[in-house]
């Protein structure tokens, strides 16, 4: 366990703070737009988040950490459940009930969804156990549980080649139903699928490496009604799905995806930012005629550079530039980019995405990023970052002010193009290694 899971664990069981009325001591950020401004940091861990009356629960490698957001730009640690687990990066619950999945270890082996009672919201208990899979066979699920009735009652599990239902129609004992084979997941590259949301329609969205699918359940559970997919534009491999799409909600006509691609090995020299994930606009309007075309497609300011041609020097810029989860509200979507922080998207013109503000933290790794559900203002932003736990940020305005900015790319980032390029040449033997120092010298061995 890191320092960082201890730190984070140290939060959850004795319910430690930063010093009251100020942010912890934090590095300063690498880049901020001039109107995102950050408000505290609490240390630890975090993978994702939801939220609850004016409690947000807070996954992280060392279990769940409650927040009270009553104010929202000051929350404070209101308890707590001790579960070490991997790593459940897209925490859901629906009344009293939170899901977490610790993710499989291999195959169709490990998986466990703990379901947890949150009836007295800073006290969550583990009321039930179920195992998944358990066939030794195939990618089995267990990276993603979200439920799909308004009941509570029932839950895709994703992550595998299929995915597995589950009915929590007894919260207590749980049961698996069977899988389907989703069309989200049907690409020869990467059958998987990733997510699973159920949106205001009734109407549920998988994504993965075959791209977006709509669904309606019918009377069969492992027999969903489909209505509609992105076809061969979002199926990996394609312009728009190099590895998969990652998450999605849909706003009205438009439906919001981001596309992760965390490791570029299709790259030469590989491992590079060159590719590594998107931000996307559907539409859905044709749903009825099982339609979901492409509308418009935003990168950050690195990832454009390599796509548009520059020399990537493989300098550690980053280690992952890719997409991750996102939240949007009003027009404005804050997306958690890895290493590249939170970026924000006013989407309103779905073809023209303007970024409108960002925040990139010293030392961070930010896989999510959410709106707070208890801030009338609109602006208060909190973060999930697996290196530095919660950042609570506010953007002036919810971000709404129509002005376009540009993250920096310093540089100094990128090392010394010349010669570390000389030492990213494949090796007739061995391809691609890391490479070596010769003693006393300070330039990398080819």
């Amino acid at each position: 366990m890191g320092r960082r899971m201890l730190a984070l664990a140290a939060v959850v069981l004795t319910g430690a703070m930063p010093a009251s009325g100020g942010v912890a001591v934090a590095d300063p950020p690498l880049a901020t737009s001039s109107n995102v401004h950050l408000l505290m940091h609490i240390p630890g861990t975090a993978a994702g988040m939801n939220f609850s009356g004016h409690y947000a629960y807070v996954s992280g490698w060392d279990g769940i950490l409650v927040l009270d957001i009553a104010k929202p730009e000051a929350p404070q640690v209101a308890g707590g459940l001790a579960l070490p687990h991997f790593e459940n990066e897209d925490i859901d619950l629906c009344g009293d009930t939170l899901l977490v999945v610790n993710d499989r270890e291999a195959k169709d082996l490990g998986s466990i969804m703990y379901v947890i009672d949150i009836a007295n919201p800073t006290s969550p208990a583990v009321i039930a156990i179920l195992p998944l899979g358990l066939t030794g066979s195939g990618r089995g699920s267990g990276h993603i549980a979200n439920f799909v009735k308004p009941d509570c009652s029932q839950a895709w599990v994703d992550g595998g080649d299929h995915v597995e239902v589950v009915d929590l129609t007894v919260r207590s004992a749980p049961r698996s139903l069977g899988k389907f084979e989703s069309a989200a997941s049907l690409s020869d590259a990467f059958k998987v699928s990733h997510d699973t949301e159920l949106d205001s329609t009734g109407t549920i969205w998988n994504v993965g490496g075959g791209g977006a699918a709509g669904y309606k359940l019918t009377a069969n559970p492992l027999a969903p009604k489909l209505l509609g997919t992105t076809g061969t534009a979002g199926r990996n491999p394609s312009p728009y799905n190099d590895f998969i799409l990652h998450n999605s909600q849909r706003r009205g006509k438009t439906l919001l995806i981001t596309e992760e691609d965390y490791v570029d090995t299709d790259e030469v020299p590989p491992g590079g930012c060159r590719g590594q994930g998107k931000f996307e606009t559907w539409d859905v309007s044709g749903l009825g005629k099982g339609a979901i075309t492409p509308l418009g497609t935003w990168e950050t300011e690195l990832n454009g550079m390599f796509t548009g041609g520059a020399v990537d020097s493989k300098a550690p810029v980053t280690v992952n530039c890719s997409s991750h989860w996102f939240d949007a509200k009003d027009g404005v979507a804050a997306v958690g980019w890895y290493e590249q922080g939170v970026r924000f998207l006013d989407y309103r013109s779905p073809a023209n995405i303007a970024q409108v503000g960002y925040y990139i933290p010293a030392n961070g790794s930010t896989w999510a990023a959410y709106w707070s559900p208890t801030d009338p203002n609109g602006e208060i932003v909190y973060t999930a970052d697996a290196y530095r736990g919660v950042d609570v940020l506010r953007i002036d305005g919810g971000g709404l002010t129509g002005k376009k900015v540009k993250a920096p790319v310093p540089n100094q980032w990128f090392g010394s193009p010349t010669a570390d390029s000389v030492a990213f040449q494949p090796h007739p033997a061995f391809g691609f290694v890391c490479t070596i120092l010769k003693p006393d010298v300070d330039t990398p061995t080819p």
